[in-house]
């Protein structure tokens, strides 16, 4: 009996981020309120009060399931698998290709990431870059270890601009066309591993 009601509580837990998510995508965090999330799911403050402190920590739980939206997409690699630049590039493509399919197929949830987190966490959302940016370096080290990438590659702001890089592709992805947003893509990873300068 227990075990069904601990279900029903985490389904409902489930729907009420799903609609704060959606709310906070829609009108932005400050313009949020309980009432709107509460709206759209039919239910009363005090539901939502059952599951939740307030707004803010809502908006945290929100964001954690973002990050996981995330992170599972850049995680599904092993920065210690290439062996060669061919490899690497590969696994790069399909990071950035996951985070573009990751943009089409929750919308809500990037839109937030890009358009809201600022305004709910900032120091969430460092991290969150941060530990992207730690988790990039890890392919990088891996290459220079492995010599196919120079071993002059200042690692961390290395990562941390094809963080950017990437995180922009998934930005840009919320307003193009599939078309676009793989041309996007694939510049990125011209400019990554071939740079610009005629060879």
């Amino acid at each position: 009996m227990g075990t069904r009601a601990q279900e029903r509580a985490a389904l409902r837990r489930e729907e009420i981020l799903e609609a704060a998510e959606r709310a906070f995508a829609r009108n932005g965090f400050h313009a949020t309120g309980i009432a709107d999330i509460a709206a759209d799911l039919g239910i009363g403050h005090g539901t939502f009060y059952r599951y939740f402190k307030n707004k803010h920590d809502i908006a945290i739980s929100v964001a954690e399931r973002v990050f996981s939206k995330l992170a599972e997409v850049a995680m599904s690699e092993d920065p210690t698998q290439a062996n060669t630049v061919d490899e690497y590039r590969a696994q790069t493509e399909r990071i950035l290709g996951g985070m573009l399919a990751l943009s089409r197929s929750h919308p809500v949830a990037v839109r937030l990431f890009h358009e809201q987190l600022v305004s709910i966490d900032v120091e969430r959302l460092s991290t969150i870059l941060e530990t992207y940016a730690a988790f990039t370096a890890l392919f990088l080290q891996n290459g220079i270890d492995k010599g196919f990438l120079r071993a002059n590659i200042d690692v961390q702001p290395t990562s941390e601009a094809l963080v950017a890089l990437i995180f922009e592709g998934t930005r840009r992805a919320l307003r193009t066309d599939d078309d676009e947003a793989r041309r996007w893509a694939t510049a990125g990873v011209r400019l990554m591993f071939d740079g610009v300068t005629a060879r």
